[in-house]
C-alpha cells in the first residue's frame, strides 16, 4: 500500500481506533519486509562482488606465476581475461554501492521496528497522548517520514553510484 492509499483508508471515518490501529501494523509490518527485502538484496550483491573480486585477484597472481613456471605451456591469453574481469568485479563493487543500499535499508527498517515498538507500547513520544486517535496520527506521521527518508537515501545512493 502506497502511502497516499494508506492516508486515504485511515481517514476512513467509519473505522474505528482498534482498526486504525491494526491497519497501521499491518501497513508497518508491509514497509518492514519491504526494507529487509532491499537490505538482503543488497547485502547479496555486495558479497558477491566483494568475494568474486578476491578471487579473481588471487588468481592473477596465481597464473601469472604459472606463466613464469610453465613459459611456453600455458595459455597466455588467460592473465589478461582473468585480470579484466577482476577489474570488472572491483568496479561492480563501487559504481553500486550495494554495501550503502544495504546499510541504509537495514537503518530504514530498524527504524520502522522501533516506532512500532514505541506505538504499541505507549512509550516515548506516545506515552503523553492519552487519545488513541491522536497516537495513531503521530504514528502514521511518523512512518510516513521515515519511509520517505528511507526511499530517499536508497534513491540518492543510487544515483551516486
Amino acid at each position: 500500500m502506497e502511502p497516499v492509499e494508506y492516508l486515504t483508508k485511515m481517514l476512513n471515518p467509519s473505522l474505528s481506533n482498534e482498526q486504525r490501529i491494526v491497519i497501521a501494523n499491518r501497513q508497518l509490518e508491509n514497509l518492514i519486509e519491504h526494507f529487509d527485502r532491499k537490505a538482503d538484496k543488497a547485502k547479496r550483491w555486495f558479497h558477491i562482488y566483494k568475494y568474486t573480486s578476491i578471487v579473481l585477484v588471487g588468481a592473477t597472481s596465481v597464473i601469472a606465476s604459472l606463466e613464469l613456471i610453465l613459459k611456453d605451456q600455458f595459455p597466455l591469453w588467460l592473465l589478461p581475461v582473468v585480470s579484466a574481469a577482476a577489474t570488472i568485479v572491483v568496479a561492480f563493487l563501487g559504481a553500486t554501492n550495494a554495501q550503502r543500499l544495504w546499510v541504509n535499508s537495514k537503518t530504514t527498517g530498524q527504524r520502522l521496528v522501533v516506532e512500532r515498538f514505541l506505538f504499541n507500547q505507549k512509550a516515548g513520544k506516545y506515552k503523553k497522548l492519552m487519545e488513541d486517535a491522536e497516537r495513531i496520527r503521530l504514528f502514521s506521521e511518523q512512518m510516513i517520514q521515515i519511509w520517505n527518508e528511507g526511499h530517499g537515501k536508497w534513491e540518492q545512493t543510487v544515483n551516486e553510484g
